[in-house]
């Protein structure tokens, strides 16, 4: 019984840990997105030939494993045509 208390209380921290960083990941980038749109508040226009890469952003809210290794980013890319 005390085992499977302590079992319990250890996965409920690390459940609070997680639970933790992810507010705090989510309270900094809140702050970063203000500061950007601050800096430059109109829509970003990519012109023929510069180089860009998109987020893949199913892979970041992904709590499987598998997924961890993944490349958040895409390769670079050419833009060919607006």
């Amino acid at each position: 019984s005390d085992i499977s208390t302590h079992i319990a209380y250890v996965g409920q921290q690390q459940l609070d840990g997680y639970d933790a960083i992810v507010h705090h990941a989510i309270k900094h980038k809140a702050a970063f997105d203000k500061r950007v749109l601050v800096q430059s508040p109109r829509e970003v226009i990519f012109a023929p030939g510069q180089l860009t890469q998109f987020y893949h952003s199913s892979i970041h809210n992904s709590l499987e494993a598998k997924r961890k290794l993944l490349p958040k980013w895409s390769i670079p890319c050419r833009v060919t045509e607006r």
